[in-house]
């Protein structure tokens, strides 16, 4: 099967991939940091305010890495144009 037809039948995910050690640890310091942050919070409002952070800051980064996506995408069809063509493409 080709990567085209995995692709369609779902058989790949771009937006899956494997984190790597740095990510990981990262993602492990950043969690430890937010429930100690948590724990000092006195009041719902407070707690509150921190979920919507949170919330907001998932949505960003979901934001982001789907404009990398697209943009690498791009990248990536420019220079297959140029690979075939021998004309760089512009813009």
């Amino acid at each position: 099967m080709t990567t085209l037809e995995n692709f369609y039948f779902g058989n790949i995910n771009p937006s899956e991939y494997k984190q790597s050690r740095d990510t990981k640890k990262k993602l492990s310091e950043m969690t430890k940091l937010l429930d100690e942050l948590r724990s000092m919070l006195t009041t719902e409002q407070q707690k509150e305010k921190l979920e919507q952070i949170e919330n907001c800051q998932l949505s960003l980064i979901a934001l982001s890495e789907k404009d990398a996506y697209i943009e690498g995408f791009k990248l990536g069809v420019k220079i297959t144009t140029e690979i075939y063509t021998d004309t760089p493409q512009r813009g």
